[in-house]
């Protein structure tokens, strides 16, 4: 919970305590219960859920704010019953908000599990379903496929929004929490089947948190936590207070196994698009051949290679950590990154406690609220949203952010990881250098012999060499990979190439796939989102009619895959010509293999659905364009003599 401003403090610490007594006061009459007997539970209950520790520091959180500055002597009668039902209020919506018991939120699972917690908060997973690109395009493809794709793509992205049945097209500030948290920890451990290459759609069992979990190891270690709750502090009984926790932890042997990660890792829409094959590809890879696991390279030491694991206690339950054991990683690290407002990402329990999502939108971090250099400028007449008010709860946010821009670092580093070990630049080769042109070739491999570079969505992955050649004086002779003012790669989907602005980059070396599909006619064209665009008919996805044994895809869609296989390579090759060259003398290359999560055509291609929290498409262009990586960076000279 934030700090009590230092502003009228007393009366602030007052008022808390007359709020908390009504709240507890209101809970022992719905009990039944005196005051007394719930005073001297009032511990347990504490650490009894966590979602009910959010709702009593929000709601005195939220009285002390609409109080701040008010003296003690002015808080009449109706001052206090007006706080009071303000703090139930909060209250009920907390209530409301967290009540849904069918599937935990990860913040409960993270009480006595902090490092799993910690790695999954800022993890790809859990940035699955509140990716404002993802929302849109999925409602772009549902408006081109007249809503026959429905909620196809919510099943991975968000299981148990699809399981509560929640329309994929409401907006995440409107979704049950648990369903905001996308690949949460339910998800994979309330998971009993093995579904194999299923695109999602998955049965999980509900329950609250005293309700079996299945895991790879089985339920010994529980057992023994639980014949010693006087040590770890626990129950596993309803109603009786203090930290709870699963009776039972049940052996689940696939989700160790590579078809575990295929369920959703292997996309195949209903006519047979193939649209993201990571499993496949590991299916036939080197490193399924070996015996090597998803789990090998993407839940070890080391992000995207087989490192083995670390070892510790799988869980510290009332401050006890368990015995040591193999532990996974859970960061997941991948190429998407956030481009949110960082008080919704990464999950934090104190940004939650703090402020709900639509408040933390209002908080303009960009202008260094919370800050001294702000806050000692700030005019006497300037109007802040309500929740923002109060100098000390913007100083308070700012130290929840500072801890949230260290945690996006963090995690920027494991993405740099991920990718570097998947992708290498290697030998540049001079093929001629002279007064009739210069040519030379670049290397790109792929490191992992586990899948193909880009994989999954291939379509979205940009990687791409950047290369910049100058003379002597530092003047451009050449330049491939830079960017048009939308941020696009110079390709046959920049805007700004079919204006006639920038010129085609001819010699561009770019690793995305590019979805071609069929037009009326029966030729094929390029487009950035895979629907075919008929004339007289209305587009829908249905089963396919014709048998796709051979084929492999339906004929109206495929993805042309432009990407590496496993432990395999590609030549790009440049070729600058005699009369751009500007005499004799030396020339040098620099050469960048870069990597984006998506191309800027794609964002505007879905921009006309609007984007989640109220962002514009210019704001989520550039989130896209601040996460441009370089992952190696060389340079060469070529000496012109004659």
């Amino acid at each position: 919970m934030s700090r009590i401003p230092k502003r009228s403090r007393s009366s602030l610490i007052v008022l808390a305590m007359v709020t908390i007594f009504v709240l507890l006061l209101s809970s022992c009459l719905k009990r039944g219960q005196s005051p007394g007997a719930e005073t001297s539970m009032k511990t347990a209950k504490q650490s009894e859920s966590m979602m009910e520790k959010s709702a009593l520091n929000h709601a005195v959180s939220k009285a002390m704010t609409e109080e701040t500055g008010k003296e003690l002597q002015d808080q009449k009668t109706d001052g206090v019953d007006k706080q009071k039902e303000i703090a139930l209020q909060a209250s009920r919506d907390h209530e409301a908000l967290f009540a849904e018991n069918r599937y935990p939120s990860a913040a409960i699972c993270g009480t006595c599990h902090p490092k799993h917690y910690k790695e999954w908060s800022v993890s790809s997973h859990s940035y699955a379903q509140l990716s404002p690109v993802y929302m849109s395009l999925n409602s772009e493809i549902n408006e081109l496929t007249s809503g026959t794709d429905g909620d196809f793509c919510l099943r991975c992205h968000s299981p148990i929004g699809a399981n509560l049945g929640e329309s994929p097209f409401i907006s995440n500030l409107k979704r049950h929490p648990t369903s905001r948290e996308g690949i949460t920890c339910v998800v994979c451990h309330r998971l009993t089947k093995s579904y194999n290459k299923r695109s999602g759609r998955l049965a999980l069992e509900e329950g609250d948190i005293l309700q079996p979990v299945y895991g790879p190891t089985g339920n010994e270690e529980l057992a023994r936590v639980l014949k010693n709750t006087d040590k770890y502090r626990v129950v596993t009984e309803e109603g009786k207070p203090g930290r709870k926790i699963h009776r039972e932890a049940r052996k689940f042997a696939s989700i160790s196994d590579p078809i575990f990660c295929g369920t959703c890792h292997d996309v195949t829409l209903f006519n047979g698009f193939r649209l993201e094959e990571a499993f496949s590809e590991y299916r036939l890879s080197p490193a399924a051949k070996k015996g090597v696991t998803c789990q090998d390279c993407h839940m070890g030491k080391v992000e995207g290679i087989p490192s083995g694991y670390h070892e510790g206690p799988a869980a510290v339950v009332g401050g006890v950590p368990t015995r040591k054991r193999k532990i996974t990683s859970h960061i997941f690290a991948g190429p998407d990154y956030s481009v949110v407002h960082p008080g919704i990402f990464p999950h934090n329990s104190e940004a939650q406690e703090m402020a709900t999502l639509e408040e933390w939108l209002q908080f303009d971090h960009k202008a260094g609220w919370g800050t001294d250099e702000f806050e000692d400028n700030v005019p006497g007449n300037a109007k802040f949203p309500a929740r923002w008010a109060s100098v000390d709860d913007r100083y308070d946010a700012r130290e929840i952010l500072n801890h949230q821009f260290e945690r996006l670092e963090w995690v920027r580093e494991k993405r740099l990881e991920v990718l570097r070990n998947g992708y290498q630049m290697g030998d540049v080769v001079t093929q001629q250098s002279d007064l009739d042109g210069i040519r030379f070739k670049v290397k790109v491999q792929n490191l992992t012999d586990g899948h193909n570079v880009p994989t999954g969505f291939t379509g979205e992955r940009l990687v791409w060499l950047y290369v910049k050649v100058t003379d002597g004086s530092g003047k451009v002779i050449f330049e491939s990979g830079d960017l048009d003012p939308n941020m696009d790669v110079r390709d046959h989907e920049s805007a700004f190439v079919h204006s006639g602005d920038v010129p085609l980059d001819t010699q561009l070396f770019d690793l995305r796939s590019r979805f071609v599909v069929q037009n009326i006619r029966g030729t094929v064209r390029e487009r950035i989102i895979p629907i075919p665009y008929p004339i007289i008919t209305i587009p829908f996805v249905r089963p396919s009619i014709q048998s796709l044994v051979f084929s492999g895809e339906p004929t109206t869609e495929r993805v042309h895959r432009k990407g590496i296989e496993p432990l395999g390579s590609r030549w790009a090759k440049y070729k600058i010509k005699g009369k751009a060259l500007t005499g004799k003398g030396t020339y040098k290359a620099e050469i960048e293999l870069k990597a984006a999560m998506a191309p800027a055509n794609l964002i505007g291609a879905i921009q006309k659905r609007g984007f989640d929290y109220g962002m514009s498409a210019r704001e989520v262009v550039d989130g896209v364009a601040a996460g441009h990586e370089v992952l190696y960076k060389k340079e060469i000279t070529f000496n012109v003599t004659e």
